[in-house]
């Protein structure tokens, strides 16, 4: 890959940052994403300690798929284990986002799996987005976890964790990641008016007939 196209994944991961911030999806240093770099083994991830609204082009670390930090000034996120058990899973994975949407967070600590409450969200998870037991951040177990459920799913809770999504390309992972907050705040309300046993995957497949 050249170098232009390399500097170019690096602008599109701070529009990226900028837009989960702006939408309220991380605050603060919290959260962290990573494009693979196309036709290599190696990957540009957020480093540690800096605000995703705020990231330069420059701050991206590049990492190789076990880990290993091979540019960059700055330290690595601490979930660098997790986004390349990813991208060792997933050969279709270009793009991954770990937020703290505040909604689909609740619901991880809830012990309440997302469902696809509108046909919209049906096509992108027609199965939910199940829940992964915590595990410590950073930790080889946590990263063990995430692989083995994103073998079969493009988004999953992470509980007390926050929100992980997947997609071809970093854009696609940020606009899973909104649109799965946006599904949690619907079946929030929705649970409030029609009740707990109201919204679950059962009766979703029953009205769509899945």
């Amino acid at each position: 890959m050249s170098g232009e196209a390399v500097r170019d994944l690096r602008e599109r991961l701070c529009r990226v940052g900028k837009q989960l911030y702006d939408h309220g999806l991380v605050t603060g240093t919290v959260g962290n994403i990573s494009a693979r770099v196309p036709s290599t083994e190696t990957a540009l991830i957020k480093p540690s300690g800096v605000c995703m609204g705020f990231l330069k082009p420059e701050d991206f670390i590049l990492i190789d798929m076990q880990g290993k930090q091979l540019e960059g000034k700055q330290t690595m996120s601490v979930e660098t284990p997790m986004h390349t058990a990813i991208y060792r899973t997933r050969n279709d994975v270009y793009g991954v986002v770990h937020s703290h949407a505040p909604t689909a967070t609740a619901f991880g600590i809830a012990g309440i799996e997302i469902v696809p409450i509108t046909i919209e969200t049906l096509m992108f998870m027609p199965n939910g987005v199940p829940i992964v037991p915590f595990e410590m951040p950073g930790s080889k177990e946590l990263a063990e976890a995430v692989q083995d459920k994103i073998k079969e799913y493009d988004a999953v809770v992470l509980e007390n964790h926050g929100i992980l999504t997947v997609g071809s390309t970093i854009e696609d992972a940020c606009n899973l990641s909104v649109t799965i907050e946006e599904t949690a705040r619907l079946q929030f309300m929705a649970t409030l008016l029609a009740g707990k046993d109201a919204i679950t995957m059962e009766t979703v497949r029953k009205k769509y007939r899945t």
